[in-house]
């Protein structure tokens, strides 16, 4: 049988289905290679705030030690304050108390000799966040990256149920040819076709990378 002796509407008929069995392989192919860069992507946030973590336990650790270390400083220092022992306050400013603590040490000192209350390693909020500023900016930036992960993963989703939707649109458009009822045809076309618009309508929203 010659082409010419196919009817009009037929040739009509395969020829959408051909393309759309052309644009759902294209984007059955997109929509997969999008869903591996974005499980990809979710891995390395995983990992990144896994990471994290780790470093804001370690980190958690250090502030902690510092602070018992000040406490304890600072219990000794008072005592030799009590004490009028100059020599030995000296000597604690110059050789056991941090650095870093000094100014606050100092102001502490100056705060109890003017009488003010909550003055302590306990009672200085200042204080406290200073220590911990490390810890809270990685905990943060943990919470961030876990998030970003989350939105990442979301996304791979998104790209797998938009796939297996193309997945239906090419079964149709590929199976109208098995059928010898024009209006059989007609209709899985019709299915094909609208699995493919909702399919692009959700490609159209989804980010890229």
């Amino acid at each position: 049988m010659s082409d010419r002796t196919v009817p009009l509407g037929d040739r009509f008929l395969e020829l959408v289905a051909v393309l759309l069995l052309g644009i759902t392989t294209i984007g059955t192919a997109w929509c997969g290679f999008q869903a591996t860069r974005w499980n990809g992507q979710s891995g390395d946030l995983s990992r990144a705030a896994a990471t994290q973590r780790i470093e804001g336990s370690r980190l958690f650790g250090l502030a902690t030690q510092r602070i018992t270390y000040d406490s304890v400083v600072v219990a000794k220092y008072a005592e030799a304050s009590q004490q009028g022992n100059a020599e030995l306050l000296q000597f604690y400013r110059r050789s056991v108390v941090r650095p870093d603590f000094l100014p606050v040490l100092s102001r502490w000192e100056a705060a109890a000799k003017a009488g003010e209350p909550n003055v302590g390693v306990f009672e200085d909020k200042d204080y406290l966040a200073e220590q911990f500023a490390d810890y809270n900016k990685t905990v943060a930036a943990a919470e961030q990256a876990g998030r970003e992960s989350q939105e990442a993963d979301d996304v791979a989703e998104a790209y797998v149920g938009t796939t297996i939707l193309l997945a239906v649109a090419l079964f149709f458009a590929g199976v109208t040819s098995s059928f010898l009822s024009r209006f059989a045809r007609i209709l899985l076309l019709i299915a094909a076709t609208g699995a493919v618009a909702v399919a692009a309508s959700r490609i159209a929203t989804l980010p890229i990378i």
